[in-house]
């Protein structure tokens, strides 16, 4: 009964087996050494196998003639199992048209000028993995191919190594993932071309002769991430006539040429890439903008090369807070690059932080950082109609200098402090407009116009330099409502320079207020010159200057060495700068009010607000025929508490103007005088919104002051 039991066993197991044949699904083929793969390859099921391949070294070239095949070696070192041509003019492994392809753990050796260790074409859904590619002119060659991974590979050369070859090669193909392989010593090592929507991710790639990563001829929508690419000849990553792909997280060092480069190639994202270069003084580009547009560039770190970031013969691109430093030159547009925008952008400890040159037109830098450079924080040179603003340009050898016909240029808003000579230097240039900007404790000149003409110089602060403003062999600028203090030599200097004009500046506490220097034909009006060693100073070869208006209030102030200057205009009625109600000469006072104007004052018979006799320096050449005695205006201001809040809204006001002989307060806007007390309470019992005027009035004239109160209506919701 026993033996019945054991035979029906065996019977069912020998069943089981021929149905399991039958089916397709067999147990793994073997090929050991002395074995041949390719016959393994020629047996194995149509529809799908594996092929296990034992440690050793395999003579032959393979063709996969199968779909779903697995071709694995059995041992997880691949240096164990080796496989190298046997017919030096084919690739060792070729595989045309099948899906669904793995082929790992080998060691692929031997594939001569243009063939490959592993070629795919037509292919879909195949795996290469876990293998070595050891001097194969090219190690993977992917073509016309999709859903293609390849991973975890090592490809490098002995044999001419750096020289020629390629680690891993794509042409034509799509969704291809290149992931985590290691390539090395060969031309190029990892090359796309005609590409689209791949993925390269954690690859390491070094020491290539001539690249180490290409995307090239149309290859789009590509991502490449978190590879490492280091010391290759030329360039670290390359993409060329290809668009719409990300660049992120790469690190890229110590390459011959450029980190990475952006040719013809346009729609691109570089983002928080880390790139070094092999030294400062060698002709390399961090990061390469050339001939595309809208590209994105965030985050990245660029040091250690002669060219940080260069935007060349490019439009439209966007910088946005990278950090360049420790290269010959920070960022760098030229070639004709127009529309560019760099914002909150780092380019600190430079040779020059941020240079436009050759054309660079139409671009915007703004918010940016530029400090503690050797040369230049920002310096522009032949390149127009740039806007320059809010940013901080301290602590470089220049702070911001523009030069070589770089016209048309708007610098607004920028702090500019702590340069070793000057803090914006204009040199050869036209047309620019230089305003409201912060320029503070440079050490030679605040601002600097030389050979520059028709530049407006507007409301810009400059203090604590040896000289303020300063213009040399400059003709038919504007210098008005700028604040100039504390420069130990000089507030405001024109030397060589003719037919400008300064208005309206604040001129306190300098060397000198303001100097001309062999300067002709300039009209000074509307001043404020006060507390400076001499109010305006004139050499004899300074004519025809006309100064009217200004308001000079320092213990000496006027040293003027010729009397062909004019100083006061036809008299005309209009509020002068003394606050008298007519235009004419100048107000001369000091600081003690020992002045011409201060000791002058009752003779005005007709009330103008000008002195019946005429002033006349002590060397007589200044004559003054109209000259203004201080009317003081009164300056309207208050203070509310609270502004704003629940009816009834009690509201205290304070008077707070300064020269009023009287006030009268309106509190509800109606234009009707309400309460004429320095201080008091009032309460709004009605909701809106109320302006509330403060008139202030004295004998030379009255001034107002306007805020809004607020009154709500306090309300109560309902609760659910």
């Amino acid at each position: 009964m026993e033996g019945l039991d054991i035979n029906r066993i065996k019977l069912l197991l020998l069943t089981f087996l021929i149905l399991t044949l039958c089916s397709g699904i067999g147990a793994a083929a073997e090929v050991r050494p002395g074995g041949s793969i390719q016959a393994a390859v020629n047996s194995a099921n149509p529809d799908g196998d594996t092929i296990v391949v034992y440690p050793g070294t395999y003579t032959e070239n393979i063709e996969i003639t199968k779909n779903n095949l697995v071709l694995m070696a059995a041992s997880p070192n691949p240096d164990d199992t080796k496989i190298v041509p046997r017919d030096i003019n084919k690739s060792v492994i070729f595989v045309k048209a099948k899906p669904n392809l793995v082929i790992k753990g080998f060691t692929i050796s031997g594939a001569a000028k243009d063939l490959s260790g592993i070629y795919l074409e037509g292919c879909n859904g195949c795996t290469i993995e876990n293998n070595k590619f050891l001097n194969d002119a090219l190690g993977v060659y992917v073509k016309n191919s999709v859903n293609t991974t390849i991973r975890n590979n090592l490809a490098t050369r002995t044999s001419e190594a750096g020289k020629i070859g390629r680690g891993v090669n794509i042409e034509g193909s799509e969704i291809t993932a290149v992931l985590s392989n290691t390539i090395s010593n060969h031309r190029y090592g990892i090359y796309f071309s005609g590409s689209q929507s791949n993925t390269i991710s954690g690859n390491s790639i070094s020491q290539c002769a001539d690249n180490g990563i290409v995307i090239e001829k149309n290859s789009n929508n590509n991502v490449l991430e978190s590879n490492t690419v280091s010391s290759n000849g030329k360039r670290g990553i390359y993409l060329k006539d290809s668009g719409k792909s990300s660049l992120k997280n790469n690190f890229v060092s110590s390459n011959g040429g450029n980190g990475i480069e952006i040719e013809v190639s346009s729609g691109n994202k570089i983002l928080d890439n880390t790139i070094s270069g092999i030294a400062k003084n060698t002709n390399i580009h961090g990061l390469f903008v050339n001939t595309s547009k809208d590209d994105y560039l965030q985050n990245n770190t660029i040091s250690n090369c002669e060219y940080g970031v260069v935007i060349r013969n490019s439009e439209n691109d966007t910088l946005i807070k990278n950090n360049v430093y420790d290269n010959f030159r920070g960022f760098y547009l030229s070639h004709k690059s127009s529309r560019n925008t760099l914002s909150g952008n780092k380019a600190n400890s430079n040779n020059n932080g941020i240079i436009m040159a050759l054309g660079a037109n139409n671009n915007i830098l703004e918010n940016n950082e530029a400090n503690s450079n050797s040369a230049s924080g920002i310096a522009l040179d032949s390149s127009t109609s740039n806007k320059i603003s809010n940013n901080i340009a301290s602590s470089n050898d220049k702070g911001i200098y523009l030069l070589s016909s770089s016209n048309g240029n708007t610098l607004s808003g920028n702090t500019v402090n702590s340069n070793k000579n000057d803090g914006i230097l204009l040199q050869g240039t036209s047309g620019n407009n230089v305003t409201n900007n912060i320029v503070n404790l440079n050490n030679r000149y605040g601002i600097y116009a030389v050979n520059s003409n028709n530049i407006n110089v507007d409301d810009n602060t400059v203090k604590n330099s040896l000289r303020g403003i300063y213009l040399d062999v400059s003709a038919k600028n504007v210098v008005s409502k700028n604040i100039v203090t504390d420069c130990s030599l000089y507030g405001l200097y024109f030397m060589n320079s003719s037919d400008n004009r300064l208005s309206k500046n604040t001129v306190n506490g300098n060397g000198e207020g303001i100097t001309l220097s062999s300067s002709v034909n300039n009209e000074i009006s509307g001043n404020k010159v006060s507390s400076n060693g001499y109010g305006i100073f004139m050499c004899p070869r300074s004519t025809e200057n006309r100064v009217y208006d200004n308001y000079f209030n320092n213990a000496n102030n006027a040293n003027i060495k010729n009397s062909r200057s004019v100083w006061n205009m036809k008299k005309t009625p209009g509020r002068n700068i003394a606050g008298g109600p007519t235009l004419g000469g100048n107000f001369w006072g000091t600081p003690a009010g020992l002045g011409f104007s201060d000791i002058n004052s009752d003779k005005d018979t007709d009330e103008d607000g000008i002195i019946d006799i005429p002033y006349v320096s002590d060397n007589r050449n200044v004559t003054d025929e109209y000259p203004l005695i201080r009317f003081v205006l009164p300056v309207a201001n208050f203070n509310a508490n609270p502004t704003k809040g629940f009816v009834p809204l009690t509201v205290e006001f304070t008077d707070l103007s300064k020269d009023a002989t009287s006030i009268s307060w309106d509190i509800n806007g109606d234009r009707k005088p309400d309460n004429t007390n320095k201080s008091f309470v009032h309460v709004y019992d009605t909701p809106g919104i109320y302006n509330v005027i403060l008139t202030a009035n004295n004998t030379n004239g009255t001034d107002s002051k306007t805020l809004q109160i607020i009154a709500e209506e306090f309300k109560v919701l309902p609760v659910a």
